[in-house]
């Protein structure tokens, strides 16, 4: 139960779909994209839809809100920023998975880079000698391997996902040593430390989209409809750019 917590809490999809969602083209999964047709559970993914809603309105939009007001713009870009440097195993992992070890060994310098120069990853001291970052995830290099990415789902607290995404998070999971580290037989004290860290990232990247979802929850004329749509919409254009790399080659 404890795996299956952190799980959930490793991550929220709902930030980066409206974030940086784009259309799809001619692949088969770039076509369930955009015909929405991939949603065999929708009674149940409606429901959960609005059972997320409920504890959104109670617990995630408050949380991020205050984060918003209590942390200054630079401070809440350095959280931001250690965030995702705490992420570069399980980035520099996908990388070698799907390939590319170039991008795997630039995860690692950037992560040591980072941590040092950029002291603790606050800063983003990498990019500026030249290293940007490019994170991925193992749903993604699922995604690679030509698995599709299956039904739509609606997860508890994190929202829009798939089959597919739901295994990249098991996966991701256990390509994050920290989670070995503190939940090790010797930091029975410190199991709370991957929880709260991935409870931090959730209200984080919610802060960054509470204009855009109050947009869609506001206008939309189905908000469900929207959500789900920039979901597929949004894992069809990373995945399409990973495949465009791996072709170039």
């Amino acid at each position: 139960m404890k795996i299956f917590r952190e799980l959930l809490l490793a991550t929220i999809l709902i930030c980066p779909i409206l974030a940086e969602s784009q259309s799809g083209s001619s692949n088969s999964e770039e076509e369930t994209a955009v015909g929405e047709v991939n949603d065999p559970l929708e009674p149940f993914n409606r429901g959960m839809y609005a059972v997320n809603s409920v504890i959104d309105g109670l617990v995630m939009k408050p949380l991020a809100i205050a984060w918003r007001l209590v942390l200054p713009q630079p401070a809440r870009d350095g959280a931001g920023h250690v965030l995702t440097n705490l992420k570069s195993p399980i980035t520099a992992t996908n990388h070698l998975l799907q390939g590319e070890p170039k991008q795997a060994a630039t995860a690692v310098a950037r992560f040591f880079i980072n941590t040092t120069v950029g002291i603790l990853g606050i800063f983003d001291a990498a990019a500026d000698l030249g290293l940007p970052g490019e994170e991925t995830s193992f749903n993604e290099t699922l995604g690679v391997w030509g698995v599709n990415t299956g039904p739509y789902l609606i997860i508890p607290i994190l929202g829009p996902s798939s089959v597919r995404h739901v295994v990249g998070m098991g996966g991701d999971y256990f390509m994050q040593p920290y989670n070995y580290y503190f939940n090790g037989d010797s930091h029975h004290g410190d199991s709370w430390v991957p929880t709260a860290i991935a409870g931090v990232d959730a209200i984080h990247h919610r802060n960054l989209v509470l204009e855009s979802v109050d947009d869609v929850v506001d206008n939309a004329a189905d908000p469900y409809a929207t959500f789900r749509s920039a979901y597929f919409q949004y894992q069809s254009h990373r995945l399409k750019k990973r495949k465009e790399r791996h072709s170039a080659k």
